[in-house]
């Protein structure tokens, strides 16, 4: 066996494959079992993949460094397979890492299919980057930005207030990593919206987040009164549509009093609020060009 090919066949083989002829023929299906099967709570420490079959896998967990590679190595083994299948429950996590496999799933034409959850990064790429996207009745899908100029201030900021604290004779040439970070974070930045167009998605998914007040967001967008804070948006049918990110099958939870009484069913600690229309208004993009 060729040295470079070890690797790959371990990954897959740690990823549980399912033999089950039935579970084959019915991945989505499957899928879902499995990962309901599955205690949220095991999220963060606990982030699994299942090989289904050559052309499908289903991810339950956290997005962290080394949490996808299963999933690297399927999408990478299943380049022949007609429309790779992911189906997915996650809380979000590292943006970065999912770019990096949402762009492979878009590249591979691929198809993602949420169950129940799907926050953050999980989202804002796993999600919206495919054109062939699914959504189990009443999931939840939950998003609060990406790579963006107001995330290159906050990250900034951030660096500045270490930089200033007592830990800041630690930061080793500051200006310099003011240099890295901002160039990093730009890079980024054109990456994913790129990402976005060649989807047909409108990339104020993520800029819209910049400038807007959440605190200041009516009540009855986000459930009603409530001291927890407010960590996600979610988008109602018509602002889905114009962004470019509905799905072909299924319908979101879009009602404030249930999306928050699931959120807190799972413990969640926040809420989440209906995006508002202003900053997220306008037409999805078009491939390879500006948006409209």
């Amino acid at each position: 066996m060729p040295p470079s090919l070890f690797p790959l066949l371990m990954l897959l083989a740690s990823a549980a494959p399912a033999q089950d002829a039935a579970q084959a023929s019915d991945p989505v299906q499957a899928c879902r079992e499995w990962i309901q099967g599955r205690a949220w709570s095991a999220q963060e420490d606990d982030p699994q993949t299942r090989v289904v079959s050559a052309g499908a896998a289903c991810f339950d967990g956290a997005i962290a460094a080394g949490a996808l590679e299963a999933l690297h190595a399927w999408i990478d083994a299943a380049a022949g397979t007609a429309r790779p299948v992911l189906v997915v429950r996650s809380r979000g996590g590292d943006s970065e890492t999912a770019l990096g496999l949402a762009e492979k799933l878009q590249e591979r034409g691929a198809s993602v299919h949420v169950v129940g959850v799907c926050a953050s990064a999980c989202a804002s790429y796993l999600y919206a980057g495919v054109r062939d996207r699914h959504v189990q009745q009443a999931s939840l899908l939950l998003f609060h930005g990406g790579f963006s100029a107001g995330n290159r201030a906050r990250a900034l900021a951030a660096l500045e207030a270490h930089v200033a604290g007592p830990q800041g004779a630690s930061v080793p040439e500051p200006e310099a990593n003011r240099r890295a970070i901002g160039q990093s974070l730009d890079a980024l930045q054109v990456r994913q919206d790129a990402f976005y167009r060649r989807a047909g998605v409108d990339p104020r998914i993520v800029h819209g987040f910049d400038g807007l007040d959440v605190a200041s967001l009516d009540d009855a967008l986000c459930g009603g009164p409530s001291q927890a804070p407010r960590r996600f948006l979610y988008f109602d049918d018509v602002q889905m549509a114009r962004l470019g990110i509905a799905p072909a099958s299924g319908r979101t939870e879009q009602d404030p009093r249930r999306v928050n009484a699931a959120i807190a069913a799972l413990d969640g600690g926040f809420i989440a609020c209906r995006a508002p229309r202003a900053p997220f208004a306008g037409a999805r993009a078009q491939e390879g060009g500006a948006v409209r």
